[in-house]
């Protein structure tokens, strides 16, 4: 692996339910469990926001915080 290899390994990533911030899976601080599926988020607040009302948030076409 070169010093290049750095830059084109894509990780992969999520997009956060609340905000749509795309969230890097791998080391994620913040997730959570629905209906077996993992979300992620972007800070505590949109995963708090989340575990309050799941489908409000699952499958909606524009996020429902501004950031």
């Amino acid at each position: 692996m070169g010093i290049l290899d750095i830059f084109r390994k894509k990780t992969a990533t999520a997009t956060d339910p609340v905000c749509h911030m795309a969230v890097e899976k791998e080391g994620a601080r913040y997730t959570s469990e629905y209906e077996g599926e993992t979300y992620y988020f972007c800070a505590p607040g949109c995963k708090q926001v989340f575990e309050e009302d799941p489908p409000r948030y699952i499958g909606a076409d524009k996020p429902a915080v501004e950031m």
